[in-house]
């Protein structure tokens, strides 16, 4: 696998994180939120020189598509975003757009027909750029957990739409998330890597490894899928340079050879 951190977790400038991010042997990166806003409405210059300087690789751009209700009038503007989110990708020599599932109603059809057109056409627009997506789990929407990615991955039925597997936005809601990597199977794109408790009656994220999420058996069951991509730093929470640096020494420590 291959250890990655997502640059505006570090919660400082865009040129001091890859300055930290260098200084600790990263070569991969991950783009959320750049100077200015998140990708696509940051300042996309800066961080392609800062990409060029320190000689990293961009493995996915996040921009935010589909955190949005199920109307068709706000999936259009998402679609909008996603266009000038793909019209970036050949700056970075990215291949790779994470999006999200569209927020989950409670409608009777699993997966709702909306989120599942919904994510058809930003594979079609994807597919002919030659880009790749990744779908995010996440409480709120239509897939939370395992099972509901994975349906929803197949319903879609596209080879460039696949997961964006995040164990810790499935805890503690997901019964599967041990079996997660064995039911996504090659369908995993991209791995999100934080980690989550329970602490004063609240669910908290944390670094990785300071939480309830099994990231052993997280890791072996990528391992057994023969999962080789990005391992994301994505820790959510603060003080974000040590939060960071304690998550990448902890995924060192789990990845071994394989990061």
């Amino acid at each position: 696998m291959v250890l990655t951190v997502v640059t505006d977790e570090l919660k400082m400038s865009q040129p001091d994180a890859f300055a930290h991010l260098h200084a600790w042997g990263i070569s991969y990166v991950e783009f959320r939120g750049l100077t200015g806003g998140r990708v696509p409405d940051g300042d996309a210059e800066e961080a392609r020189r800062l990409v060029q300087r320190y000689g990293m690789t961009v493995t996915s751009i996040s921009p935010g598509v589909f955190k949005c209700k199920p109307d068709e009038r706000e999936i259009d503007e998402h679609l909008g975003r996603l266009r000038r989110t793909i019209a970036l990708c050949p700056d970075f020599g990215c291949r790779q757009i994470i999006i999200f599932t569209v927020q989950d109603t409670d409608a009777k059809e699993r997966p709702p027909k909306l989120a599942v057109q919904a994510v058809k056409e930003a594979g079609r627009l994807a597919a002919e750029a030659g880009i790749r997506l990744a779908l995010e789990n996440e409480p709120g929407y239509t897939a939370v957990g395992v099972r509901s990615l994975r349906q929803l991955i197949d319903a879609v039925g596209m080879d460039n739409v696949g997961a964006n597997w995040d164990p810790g936005n499935a805890w503690p809601y997901d019964p599967d998330l041990d079996d997660g990597p064995r039911i996504l199977g090659d369908r995993v794109f991209n791995v999100h890597a934080k980690d989550t408790a329970e602490r004063n009656g609240k669910r908290v994220f944390d670094a990785l490894g300071r939480g309830q999420v099994h990231w052993r058996v997280q890791v072996d069951g990528l391992l057994s899928v023969s999962y080789a991509g990005p391992f994301v730093i994505e820790t959510h929470c603060e003080p974000g340079v040590e939060k960071t640096r304690m998550s990448i020494e902890a995924a060192r420590r789990l990845l071994g050879p394989s990061g």
